[in-house]
């Protein structure tokens, strides 16, 4: 335990109450910067310090990767090399563990695909085709009207866990409530104001809750109503009375079922519809991957019974954004103890992420379930008290609080800092520029006392909020890192390599041809484009010789169309036309990494041999036309010397110095009026305390509410007053929530327009911010990289290559060899896994496979010929002697093994399971063996490979079985013997040894970014020797 005494030490009364309370289900609320990851960590050490559990039999699981990576830094640093033996994941990740462990067990694992956005809008929108005319959700003059709230409501309803058969029962249950209801109603409405008044509306009420059959749900949401009249709640509202607030809020209970319940059981037609779709065309939902879990659970005791007896202990981070599916996950791992070790940690004031009302749902459930009282953290170690009492001054608004149904909970959040702040700084400003322009100063100011960059973050509500103060930022000069997915249908050189596509794809669209003429990778004289476009033929004798060269280039491309899949035909224009060249040399990373995701997207959509160039742009233009983003990940750079962008729900967990909250107006934070459409009933929480009918503005607050915490030292709120166009803007109503005396306006100085306008102008000068190319590649190197033996033997082979190929990724595409061999793996594997399976059920499952790798006709049918031959004498020599207990595929990846803090990983073709435990490990390798000698021998390549598997193994403590030997399973026949050849091979432990060290200098080598040297023996193959360093 490597600092956990230390640690240990440090913590507060309550945080060692959750950290030794080992035993049975612990439910911790813990408020912001109180500690909960620390306390997380340390109760795992001492978990592993007072018991004799095995790491890999506690689970943690969390929201999202950050938290995975954030939970994992901090174990290592408290236990050292243990922390990465547990178990942390997402529900999402461990679901796909458990598919992926177990693939007899899921379809999804080898007959399905996801569903991408456009994909599931496609869908959507043939269902509201069919859809009778005069349907409710097929409005006459805009029938997609609905289009968006439905696929958010399906989401809903597949997270929360309710399947469509659930769906009908609460639909049924409004419609036997408005049948039964319908007499009180109009009982209801004919009251007048009287003496008995009173009475008669609670009479009413208590018919309504009196009728037989009333769902639990329904009647909860009239028990509102009723104890919110009886503590005085109705006291306010639109009329003086009381009880004309309460009579009017029942008549509006009942009469948005009656509006709403019918939308509902269109909204189940779809459903079903959607689903029978989704499967039909081979597709699941991301959603539907935790779903197929529960239902693999359910259906399999024995699967079930074996993740319950490998984990002792469960922990869940961010319980309150754990949606009901997840939910049952844990509830079906925990069934089999009557007191599990279960130790969840949340705070509903900070539940940002689950559908309107559901904020408390978790922490209440567990309350219920298990009986037991919380640990409430109230140290907060992060912000001053006058921060931490402005924004409890703007959630006690929230009627949905936990503190208000569990009795007997203090929230009150307590600062340990001891230093004198400054109030909330509050800035109004008549426009938008001038805000750009106080935030940007203001930050160069703090910048220049000393304050690091990375302590300062701005946060916005939505990702289009930054747009406008990006520019200013540049302008600036001052180094930000956008931490935002960005739509590369938005930049300006993917456009422009559009527009190329489009011009080889349909010749007689001129304009475009004038576009590729105007892009930056062409770099065609402005004045001889001009001349062009007006065509006047004066062109300078360079230019002209630059179309020729075009029209060159554009015609065989035609024929490139013609003859070559789409992916190859894609690898051959950005190569020919300098694209790809452009997109090297240029100092902005973001420019190659947009080049990657479309690739990656094209990629995957030519799988389908068939796929057109048409097809692509086609469906380019409908991710453009329902504005859905092919995003490219955000690049990781030197966060250290940047401030950090990003919006209120990205730095949910992040803490900042100093934070600034800017565009703090009405309707985009508060008061939205991007509500839906599309209300689901009342039932599908299981505990509705509020009836779905709060305050809409309750995850408003609470979105706010993480905003202010985030702040360590200061926070600055801006908002302009009027728009662009001169139009009146309000303030949020949050900012008149927080405590008067904790704020202080700032007046900006009357000329601060004139001076944002004239630093404006300038900013074609200041558009292109060289990026330090160095410290991004440090960064993604220490933060995402994950070695294995392909990159080992990848640099050694040539360090140059290696950077191109494995560090940038430069688009390639597969040659012939390289996807027969895939397809022959596929087919290999699936063997394994169907060892009953016929020679002919093998060369079918080979061609399907083969067909997948979108090779030309010649090439497939080349390969096809030779694969079959090649499958054919295996299956002839091996069908009698295959090992019976055997994994195919096995992948290292979830395990997060380290040699010496080198994240390293791989992947077993086959495991064979021998006696004594022990086990084989082969490798499959299609080529030629002929020759292949050198690569046996302790310095080749492949007796590396096996050695590297002999190290995984010995590193992954949840793999118990002993490495007996490597093999190296040639499937093609040796032409010299006229045999196959299965060569074992033995590792022995000097070995590993060696590998161990030869790895440590390579990676180090790598983060030196070592790479700017070629291999003696490099051939080349992709023809990027020509290309000078980058850095």
């Amino acid at each position: 335990m490597t600092d956990f005494n230390t640690e240990y030490q440090k913590l507060n009364e309550k945080q060692h109450h959750a950290v030794d309370t080992i035993d049975g289900p612990v439910m911790v609320i813990a408020g912001a910067g109180t500690g909960k990851t620390q306390t997380i960590a340390l109760r795992i050490a001492n978990i592993l310090t007072k018991t004799q559990t095995n790491p890999s039999s506690i689970l943690c699981l969390t929201f999202t990767d950050t938290g995975v990576n954030a939970m994992r830094s901090r174990l290592i640093k408290i236990i050292g090399p243990t922390a990465y033996s547990v178990h942390l994941h997402t529900f999402h990740s461990f679901c796909n563990e458990i598919i992926l462990s177990h693939p007899e067990n899921f379809i999804i694992s080898h007959d399905l695909q996801p569903a991408d956005e456009l994909e599931k809008l496609e869908i959507i929108n043939s269902l509201i085709d069919k859809l009778p005319d005069g349907a409710i959700l097929k409005p006459w003059g805009d029938h997609y009207f609905y289009q968006r709230d439905i696929i958010s409501s399906l989401q809903t309803l597949k997270r929360e866990n309710i399947s469509p058969q659930n769906f009908l029962s609460l639909i049924s249950n409004q419609k036997l409530f408005i049948e039964k209801s319908a007499e009180i109603y109009q009982n209801l409405k004919s009251l007048r104001v009287s003496k008995s008044l009173e009475s008669n509306v609670l009479a009413n009420l208590n018919s309504l809750l009196n009728i037989k059959d009333l769902s639990t749900s329904l009647k909860t949401s009239l028990i509102y109503h009723q104890n919110l009249f009886d503590s005085g709640g109705y006291n306010v509202g639109a009329a003086k009375s009381p009880s004309i607030n309460l009579k009017n809020s029942l008549l509006k209970f009942i009469e948005n079922l009656v509006k709403d319940t019918p939308k509902q059981s269109e909204l189940l037609d779809l459903y079903r519809g959607y689903n029978d779709e989704l499967q039909a065309r081979g597709r699941y939902d991301f959603d539907d991957m935790i779903l197929f879990v529960i239902d693999a659970f359910k259906k399999d005791t024995n699967l079930l019974r074996q993740y319950q007896e490998l984990y002792q202990y469960f922990l869940v981070d961010e319980f309150q954004d754990t949606n009901s599916a997840q939910n049952e996950i844990l509830n079906l791992l925990c069934s089999y103890y009557d007191n599990p070790n279960i130790f969840v940690v949340g705070d509903d004031d900070q539940s940002i992420f689950r559908f309107q009302g559901a904020s408390i749902e978790n922490i209440f459930d567990f309350y219920k379930k298990y009986k037991i009282k919380p640990i409430v953290l109230q140290n907060n170690y992060r912000s001053h008290q006058l921060i931490l009492d402005s924004s409890t001054s703007v959630i006690i608004k929230n009627q949905n609080r936990i503190a208000n149904f569990i009795k007997d909970i203090d929230k009150s959040l307590k600062s340990n800092m001891t230093f004198d702040p400054d109030p909330i700084n509050i800035i109004p400003v008549t426009s938008v520029l001038e805000e750009n322009y106080f935030v940007s100063q203001k930050i160069k100011k703090l910048i220049d006392t000393g304050v690091k960059p990375s302590e300062i973050a701005i946060l916005y509500r939505n990702n289009n909020d930054i747009e406008d103060l990006v520019s200013i930022l540049k302008i600036n000069k001052i180094n930000f890192y956008l931490q935002s997915d960005q739509n590369i249908l938005n930049s300006r050189h993917i456009q422009q390599l559009i527009y190329l596509l489009k011009f080889i794809n349909d010749p007689t669209k001129t304009d475009f041809f004038y576009h590729i003429l105007a892009s930056d990778y062409v770099n065609f004289n402005s004045l001889d484009l001009l001349k062009k476009v007006r065509n006047i033929d004066d062109l300078s004798l360079n230019s002209k010789i630059k179309l020729r060269n075009i029209d060159r280039r554009l015609s065989l491309a035609r024929k490139w169309l013609e003859n070559d899949n789409l992916d190859r035909f894609f690898n051959k224009v950005i190569r020919k036309f300098k694209f790809l060249d452009y997109c090297l040399k240029s100092k902005d990373p973001q420019i190659l990494n947009h080049l990657l995701t479309f690739h990656q997207e094209l990629k995957r959509l030519s799988l389908d041999q068939k796929y057109t160039l048409d097809q692509l742009l086609l469906r380019l233009d409908s991710l453009s036309d329902n504005n859905i983003s092919l995003a490219a990940p955000p690049l990781t750079e030197n966060l250290d010397n940047s401030v950090q962008l990003l919006t209120v729900h990205r730095a949910k967990g992040l803490e900042f110095e100093y934070v600034f909250l800017i565009k703090v107006n009405d309707k985009k934070w508060g008061n939205n009026r991007n509500i839906s459409h599309l209300s689901l009933p009342s039932g599908i929480l299981k505990y509705d305390i509020v009836g779905n009918i709060s305050d809409q503005n309750e995850d408003e607050r609470r979105l706010f509410y993480v905003a202010l915490t985030r702040a360590k030292k200061q926070i600055y709120i801006s908002y302009s007053t009027k728009t662009d166009t001169n139009r009146e803007l309000t303030p949020s109503v949050f900012i008149s929530e927080i405590d008067p005396k904790l704020i202080e306006t700032i007046n900006v100085p009357t000329d601060t327009k004139v001076k944002a306008l004239s630093q404006f102008f300038p900013l074609v000068e200041n558009e292109n911010i060289d990026v330090d190319y160095k410290k991004y590649l440090t960064n993604f190197l220490t933060t995402k990289y994950q070695f294995n033996v392909t990159h080992l033997n990848s640099y050694l082979r040539c360090p140059f290559c290696f950077y191109h190929q494995t560090i940038l990724r430069i688009p390639a595409v597969k040659d012939k060899f390289s996807s027969l061999g895939t397809a022959i793996h596929n087919t290999l594997s699936f063997y394994f896994n169907n060892q009953s399976s016929s020679l002919n059920s093998l060369i079918q499952n080979f061609t399907q496979s083969l067909y997948k790798e979108g090779l030309n006709k010649k090439d497939f049918d080349e390969s096809l010929f030779r694969g079959t031959n090649i499958l054919t004498d295996y299956f002839n020599q091996h069908s009698d002697n295959l090992c019976q207990k055997i994994k195919t595929d096995y992948d290292f990846k979830s395990a997060n093994l380290h040699l010496n803090n080198i994240p390293i990983t791989g992947k077993i073709d086959l495991i064979e399971y021998l006696e004594n435990n022990k086990i084989n490990v082969v490798d499959f390798k299609t080529g030629n063996p002929d020759g292949k000698y050198k690569e046996l021998s302790p310095d080749g390549d492949y007796f590396r490979q096996l050695a590297f598997y002999k190290l995984l193994i010995s590193l992954d403590t949840s793999f118990s079985p002993h490495f007996n030997s490597g093999i190296i399973d040639f499937v093609q026949k040796s032409k010299q013997k006229n045999t196959l050849i299965r060569k074992e091979i033995v590792i022995n432990p000097e070995h590993v040894e060696g590998l161990k060290l030869l790895i440590i200098d390579v990676y180090n080598k790598i983060l030196n970014l070592d790479f700017f040297k070629l291999g003696k023996d490099c051939k080349d193959h992709q023809h990027i020797h020509y290309l000078l360093p980058k850095i």
